[in-house]
């Protein structure tokens, strides 16, 4: 009997199969990393159209936990003097001044004492050279005033627009320039415009997007570009807010590199907004106005420091809205835990 069923036992692990092993999970059905999740979640950012969305997407990764620095910073808008801007940011008033350019004064007086030195000569020349060739004298006296005429142009330029005499420099300059001239001129732009992305997000205003031009990358806010619509005026909350994220980029290249030189448009940008400011805000709250702003637009570069690194690294990569973004919570997350981890040894 025993022998029977030892034998039927053998025979049933003959006959009948062996399970197949089981085969690995399909790569589609495996689970999202959390990096991966943590990317898709900001690429709702990238995909919002309008103020509306973006706010909501924002406000939705600010709920769970992943955007911890949209709209962390709170204003208080109060008169701020030129010497306590100066003091607190240990930036010089001439650091600080709006008009800068790349070019000094010195550099202007030069180039304009050889031209009128290059143009006399040059006059003179072909005065001479056109007469003992034995040109036609209305020939010669054409090119004579044109030669003699050109310092009196530069002088009446110079007078209304001194940006456009510069223009042909700054176009040899950037066909010459090395590769290293080239990376730091991109890093600058890169700095400028991290600090206005950082500043409009911490001080919650959604923004539109990052367009990659010639010059570099450029910030675009959705408020900014809604408050040069005609017959559109901005209330006094959203004017703090909006004048910090304008004064954001000349405190960023003060700060960084000891002048600030493509500010002129941020500027004109903030005097638009604060003409359409309702109720209105008397010439002089302006002035306390945009010196409040740039100190506060000062803060919060140095509040978050990591952050703005990472967003203008991000930008000199081409990288996304979200992706910037994203850059710049990580950043903070690190630094965060850095700190604590240095005050815990201590």
């Amino acid at each position: 009997m025993v022998l029977l069923i030892h034998t039927c036992a053998t025979l049933s692990l003959l006959v009948l199969p062996h399970a197949p092993p089981r085969a690995p999970p399909r790569a589609g059905l495996a689970r999202a990393s959390p990096s991966m999740q943590l990317a898709a979640n900001w690429a709702t950012v990238d995909a919002a159209t309008t103020r509306d969305a973006s706010l909501a997407a924002l406000t939705a990764l600010s709920g769970s936990g992943e955007a911890k620095l949209f709209n962390s910073m709170k204003l208080s808008s109060r008169p701020v003097s030129l010497r306590e801007l100066s003091q607190t940011t240990k930036l010089d008033e001439k650091t600080l001044d709006p008009t800068a350019s790349e070019f000094s004064l010195e550099d202007i007086q030069d180039t304009f004492i050889k031209v009128i030195v290059g143009c006399s000569v040059g006059a003179i020349a072909f005065a001479v050279g056109s007469d003992a060739l034995g040109l036609d004298a209305g020939f010669r006296f054409t090119g004579v005033y044109l030669l003699a005429g050109i310092p009196i142009g530069i002088l009446v330029i110079g007078s209304t627009a001194p940006g456009i005499l510069f223009l042909p420099i700054e176009a040899f300059r950037a066909a010459t320039a090395n590769a290293e001239e080239k990376e730091a001129r991109a890093r600058r732009v890169c700095t400028h415009e991290a600090s206005h992305l950082l500043c409009a997000y911490v001080l919650g205003l959604p923004v539109q997007e990052v367009v990659a031009e010639e010059k570099g990358p450029r910030v675009v806010v959705f408020d900014e570009e809604l408050a040069q619509q005609p017959g559109q005026f901005v209330s006094g909350e959203q004017v703090d807010k909006l004048a910090v994220v304008a004064t954001s980029g000349l405190m960023a290249e003060a700060s960084a590199y000891g002048k600030a030189v493509g500010a002129s448009e941020d500027l004109a940008l903030l005097n638009q907004i604060l003409l359409r400011c309702n109720p209105p805000i008397p010439a002089q709250k302006q002035q306390d106005k945009t010196r409040y702003a740039a100190l506060m637009a000062w803060t919060i570069a140095n509040k978050h420091p990591a952050a703005l690194e990472a967003i203008t690294t991000a930008l000199s990569q081409g990288k996304s809205l979200g992706e910037c973004l994203l850059a710049a919570e990580t950043a903070e997350a690190s630094r965060s835990v850095e700190e604590q981890a240095a005050a815990a040894a201590a």
